[in-house]
């Protein structure tokens, strides 16, 4: 897996820790569930890795979440080049 950044709302951030605490999974989790739906929707070929076995601590826990700037540090998506 990859680690990245992603900037997101204050609403946006509120909802995943609300759907994190439900499901009992880390936001990190849920955002790389919405990434692979978002890639499978026009996509019928794409099929998304299996989940692998983390160790250690999350990047995602709700009390480590947030950036200096209110980012949101995600491990395992990338974007851009």
């Amino acid at each position: 897996m990859k680690r990245t950044n992603l900037y997101l709302t204050e609403k946006q951030m509120e909802r995943l820790r609300q759907r994190s605490e439900q499901e009992g999974v880390a936001i990190a989790e849920l955002v790389r569930r919405a990434v692979d739906s978002f890639l499978a929707w026009d996509d019928p070929t794409y099929r998304p890795m299996p989940p692998t076995p983390q160790t250690g601590k999350s990047h995602s826990s709700p009390d480590k979440s947030r950036g200096l700037s209110g980012s949101l540090s995600v491990n395992s998506i990338s974007f851009g080049q």
